[in-house]
């Protein structure tokens, strides 16, 4: 494609990559795998009156006691504390400063900061993948790398850009060459703008002005310009399509951690008056992307669609009548890790739900992302990303005994044998660790 933005092949059709829930986080674990979630700190260590210097690198440190003491801690560059790895997890390392060195190397080379920065050889970012094969962040990258600039013309993620706010720039690392043509182009997800009742192992702790603010910016550098109700409207002229990203976290959270979404009457308003322009009207295709799914998705063939409790968009009969409406092809979609494409019954439109980029799809398939070719008709088709970069599907994991709004957070892979809990869905997950308090305000039948 040349800087004008027009296809050179003429009529080869020009292709879209529809992918979604990418999940970059500071250190690349996730709320989805719980039982991996790295331990930090809640606040940074101020007082390091009576400790001294035993290793350092990169601004981590690692203390030990003044006085000879066998006490040790692990501080990372912003000062919050990491507990120290065991011998087994260490790979047999025996002195507690070198097993302390080597978690804080093992964490920094995964950092979303640190891959963003200084971009890994494919040979070492398969090293890094065999020693941590579930990192949110590794994955992604690999991922990314499994579609080629030549043939992919444009990139739409329909949300949850990061796990927990945090990880934006390693995102736009890993798509630089669509963002530099400006043909990248996001809507957020409620892990980009909504609070969840668990701490993560971002520092601080997000609220939602800072989740906020960071997705405007993170929109900002990737060129796109929101509209006041968070939607936007582009054109590709080279496909003859328009594209409207529409916002479902806009109106704001629900109470008690519930992660609903919802268009809002703004952006419904915005979309219609889109609707009557002369360039919707004689686009060829008229896409729309959200984050939140339409109508409920089942894992698989003979499987129930799962609870839409603190998950659904509470105003998708609306939304879908709107887009009928406006004459919408095709809406794209995330937000249940499920791959499928559909007509919904009523409907003119056609659906693509698109699984996780990075943690797969929950009917147990491994990563994939929808590829759409735009001629004189759209054709799809789903992609499955390599088997020797990115592995299994990750399934969400939360331990069955954990206490009412925590976890117990582990990073050292040997441990997880004996703790592994039943795998369930995030619906599931967002159910016991909101508590007593929550579920004792929900209708009589779903209480447990």
């Amino acid at each position: 494609m040349d800087s004008s933005g027009l296809n050179p092949l003429g009529p080869r059709p020009f292709v879209i990559a529809h992918v979604s829930d990418l999940h970059a986080s500071t250190f690349g674990d996730t709320f989805h795998d719980g039982l991996r979630l790295v331990r930090r700190s809640a606040k940074p260590v101020q007082d390091t009156r009576n400790w001294e210097l035993a290793w350092g690198e990169a601004g981590w440190r690692v203390l030990r006691e003044r006085g000879g003491g066998a006490k040790l801690k692990l501080l990372d560059p912003e000062g919050f504390s990491h507990s120290l790895p065991t011998v087994k997890a260490a790979g047999g390392l025996v002195d507690p400063v070198e097993r302390a060195a080597w978690k804080a190397c093992r964490l920094e080379a995964r950092t979303a900061r640190t891959l963003a920065s200084s971009p890994l050889s494919d040979g070492a970012l398969a090293h890094l993948l065999a020693g941590t094969p579930n990192n949110a962040n590794l994955r992604l990258l690999a991922a990314a790398r499994a579609l080629d600039p030549a043939t992919v013309d444009a990139v739409i993620v329909t949300g949850d850009v990061t796990d927990d706010g945090d990880g934006y720039e390693l995102v736009e690392a890993a798509f630089r060459p669509w963002i530099l043509r400006r043909r990248f182009f996001v809507v957020p997800g409620n892990h980009d703008r909504f609070l969840f009742p668990l701490p993560g192992s971002g520092r601080p702790r997000p609220t939602a002005a800072t989740k906020k603010a960071a997705y405007g910016a993170f929109a900002a550098r990737v060129g796109l310009t929101l509209d006041e109700t968070g939607a936007f409207c582009t054109e590709l002229p080279e496909a003859e399509t328009l594209l409207v990203g529409l916002d479902s976290c806009a109106v704001g959270q629900p109470r008690f951690y519930r992660h609903n979404g919802a268009i809002g009457p703004a952006q419904l308003a915005y979309l219609a008056a889109v609707a009557r322009t002369p360039a919707w009207k004689n686009a060829r295709h008229r896409l729309v992307a959200l984050h939140h799914h339409v109508v409920p998705l089942a894992h698989g063939i003979g499987k129930r669609a799962p609870s839409e409790f603190g998950m659904r968009l509470d105003d998708a009969p609306m939304v879908a009548s709107a887009f009928d409406a406006a004459g919408v092809t095709l809406v794209l979609h995330g937000h249940r890790h499920v791959s499928e494409q559909r007509q919904p019954a009523g409907c003119r439109f056609t659906l693509l739900a698109s699984p996780s980029f990075t943690l797969g799809c929950r009917s147990g398939d491994r990563p994939s992302w929808w590829k759409i070719a735009l001629g004189e008709h759209a054709r799809t088709e789903r992609v499955l990303l390599p088997e020797q970069t990115t592995g299994a599907a990750v399934a969400a994991t939360v331990p069955v005994d954990a206490p009412s709004g925590e976890l117990p957070l582990l990073d050292d892979e040997d441990d997880l044998g004996e703790k592994r809990a039943d795998r369930t869905d995030s619906t599931r997950d967002l159910l016991r660790v909101v508590g007593d308090a929550a579920r004792k305000m929900l209708p009589w039948k779903t209480r447990k």
